[in-house]
């Protein structure tokens, strides 16, 4: 019995002072005096999403992804491209590149859809192949693998 509720009150602190840990508000993470970061990387926010992503409608094919430009400066797509990776990452399609300038002002949308599909008339861009229902994911990346962030 003894155990027991020795085992009890060592629960009951450690609840307890987990709850104190996590009630603290947080500081800031101090440097060392005379202390340098040691490297500074200025990556650009990017301000282009892949907004929206339909895997299928009346059929399979009437599938499409939408990009947008969410920032207040137009995005240039040159050397980009959007690829589907399967949930079990095995295989990435290639849905859409541009090897040339194409500008997405400020608050536009794009509109990439599958050729066999009934969104293919009014997209800005079509491919073929699908993406899957039940999982993966579409990624907006440079082309060669880098993500854009």
């Amino acid at each position: 019995m003894d155990r027991a509720r020795r085992a009890t009150f060592a629960a009951v602190f450690l609840v307890l002072a987990l709850g104190l840990v996590m009630a603290s508000p947080s500081r800031p993470v101090r440097s060392l005096p005379g202390s340098r970061p040691a490297a500074v990387v200025a990556w650009p926010p990017s301000t282009l999403v892949v907004s929206e992503v339909a895997t299928g409608g009346a059929s399979a094919s009437d599938e499409f992804i939408e990009l947008a430009n969410v920032g207040s400066a137009t995005v240039d797509l040159v050397g980009l491209e959007v690829v589907y990776v399967t949930a079990t990452c095995g295989t990435i399609t290639r849905k859409a590149a541009w090897a040339s300038s194409l500008l997405l002002d400020p608050g536009r949308h794009l509109l990439i859809a599958n050729s066999l599909g009934i969104h293919a008339p009014v997209a800005d861009a079509t491919y073929s192949g699908g993406l899957a229902a039940t999982g993966g994911a579409v990624v907006l990346r440079h082309v060669g693998g880098a993500p854009v962030d």
